[in-house]
């Protein structure tokens, strides 16, 4: 529902909706909770804050430099939570008012269900999110990050780490690898789906597999975590998933098909790039090759493929050959309209290998403007190549937060 009313001499727009309640004051300031409560966005002027579950914020904005991004923790954290609250606790202070009017003017069943998600937000303070981010972390290990049609699902841990945990580009898994027992995996689920009570009608969208690359598991152990699902929910979302080419070679067609009858839906492949050599460089496992392999396996087994390819990768030394290898294995991998490209820049991490190799070899860095030639490159020789359309879209790892 749509309500419409004046907050301090403001215009304010209320939004309940079945996953949202969004409050609008004025033209510039936008505040956004789930429906149990948790603060998910807020918009102020030209910022943009987003509050992960975890309870980090973060911040986004524009200027005449360029785009930024900023973690908040702590104290700042804490200010942005209190001030969407504060926001709910006006208009709630403002609806008691005998002057208050809503326009339309909701039946009293709905009257009723808006101020109860108002309260439920006004409760979300800082001392309280604080304790809720506490119990994410009783819950889960570290996400590092996921496609960005990913944001919303349920992030379930069936794994820990990353299976090989050796490409130079990568600071998010560096604390060894564990998959679950089907029993260990079942509980987290459980305990994840009651921890988010009504927070999970936002997040339902799909069950995103955790962590780096879950599909790597061999089969028997995978599919008895993937069996546990059933017993879990009361209608099994579904399940999305990464692989790398290399291991994901390992599964065959059929291996695909089994796994999709269990609720696989979709699957992410890192490809990076096409170029062997390039692929060395930044020790990522496997080769071109693995890739097609593993897509050609996915795609025979009737389900989509998400291929990500990193531009800014191995700089200026690679760049001619990125592209044009790059071209080459995507064209080769009959990608059709229910697949899709995302194009992710290279971002350099301080604690990675990459910098200092990159560096010790005389590699010259790509610009944000070379990276965005870079991949309309790629597009548009693929587009040009292609019978039909194939979705392309950005993925900037800057923009995660869960």
């Amino acid at each position: 529902m749509l309500l419409r009313s004046t907050l301090d001499g403001a215009p304010f727009t209320l939004s309940l909706r079945p996953h949202t309640l969004t409050l609008g004051v004025g033209d510039t300031f936008v505040v956004a909770w789930d429906t149990g409560g948790r603060l998910y966005s807020l918009y102020r002027d030209d910022d943009t804050f987003r509050r992960s579950l975890g309870g980090s914020v973060l911040h986004k904005w524009r200027d005449a430099a360029g785009r930024h991004w900023a973690t908040l923790r702590g104290a700042e954290a804490a200010a942005i939570v209190e001030e969407a609250a504060e926001t709910a606790e006006r208009v709630l202070r403002a609806h008691r008012h005998p002057s208050w009017a809503w326009m339309p003017e909701p039946p009293h069943a709905d009257r009723a269900r808006i101020v109860e998600a108002l309260e439920r937000a006004a409760r979300f303070r800082a001392g309280p999110a604080l304790a809720d981010a506490a119990d994410f972390w009783q819950l889960y290990e570290p996400i590092g990050v996921l496609p960005p049609d990913q944001y919303l699902s349920v992030v379930l841990q069936a794994t820990h780490g990353c299976s090989f945990n050796s490409c130079t580009f990568c600071a998010l898994h560096d604390d060894g690898y564990g998959v679950k027992t089907p029993e260990d995996f079942e509980r987290h689920a459980r305990d994840v789906l009651t921890w988010l009570g009504e927070s999970a009608v936002l997040r339902r969208r799909a069950v995103f597999l955790g962590s780096a690359n879950a599909l790597a598991v061999p089969m028997p152990r995978l599919t008895a975590l993937l069996s546990v699902l059933p017993g879990v929910f009361v209608d099994v979302p579904p399940v999305h998933a990464f692989v790398d080419g290399f291991t994901g070679a390992r599964k065959s067609a059929g291996d695909y098909r089994a796994l999709k009858a269990l609720g696989l839906a979709r699957v992410y492949v890192g490809l990076e790039s096409g170029h062997d050599p390039l692929l060395e460089f930044v020790r990522k496992p496997g080769c071109a090759g693995d890739a097609l392999a593993t897509v050609a396996a996915i795609k025979g087994a009737g389900l989509p493929v998400t291929v990500i390819v990193m531009t800014g990768l191995g700089g200026d030394r690679y760049a001619e050959r990125h592209v044009a290898d790059t071209v080459s294995t995507l064209l080769s991998m009959a990608l059709g309209p229910g697949d899709l490209v995302y194009f992710s820049q290279l971002v350099e991490e301080a604690g990675t290998a990459y910098p200092r190799l990159a560096a010790a070899r005389g590699i010259r860095p790509l610009s944000a403007a070379e990276c965005r030639a870079q991949r309309d490159a790629i597009a548009q020789a693929v587009r040009a190549a292609l019978p039909t359309p194939l979705r392309m879209a950005t993925y900037d790892v800057r923009e995660f937060v869960y």
